[in-house]
Order: C-alpha cells, then structure tokens, then sequence
C-alpha cells in the first residue's frame, strides 16, 4: 500500500467518526431535552392521582412502561397500551 492510499484511508475513516461524533451529539441534545421536560413534569404539583400523571406523560409522547418509562415513544407501545386498559378497569 501506498502512502496516498493510507492517507485516503485515514481521510474516509475521519470522515465516518466526524459523521458518528455529530450523531451522537444530536442525540446527547435531543436526550437532554426529554430529561428537562421530564423533571419539569416532575416538580410540577400532581393534579391528580397518579394515573392521571401517567396517563398526562404518555400523552406527551412518553412511555409509562415499566420496560421503557421516560423514553420519547415514536409509535403507540402496547405495552404503556396494556398498562393503561388494566389499570384504567381497576379504578
């Protein structure tokens, strides 16, 4: 191998960790704007009992799932779906 050839090398991998580096920080910043919502919500006094909390979480697009409580959901999850059939019947 040449040294052209190892240089070029070296510039395509740079590339492919620049590209990862800004991924990540994109997903660093959207994780800490789910992380001050989430806090927010969670100093604000409870208008209610607590399902009504869950139930206000999930409707802001977060599971309330004990798998995955707090992420940003992309889809309706049927297992925050489940939870909150059973537990809407039980009261």
């Amino acid at each position: 191998m040449t040294l052209y050839q190892d240089v070029q090398q070296w510039r395509a991998r740079l590339a492919e960790l620049l590209e990862q580096g800004e991924e990540l920080a994109e997903r660093i910043d959207r994780l800490e704007q789910q992380n001050v919502t989430l806090q927010q919500k969670l100093l604000q006094p409870d208008p209610g009992n607590g399902f009504e909390a869950l139930t206000g979480l999930y409707d802001d697009g977060f599971h309330i799932c004990p798998p995955y409580f707090g992420q940003e959901m992309e889809e309706d999850c049927l297992f925050c779906l489940n939870f909150l059939l059973h537990k809407g019947k039980k009261e």
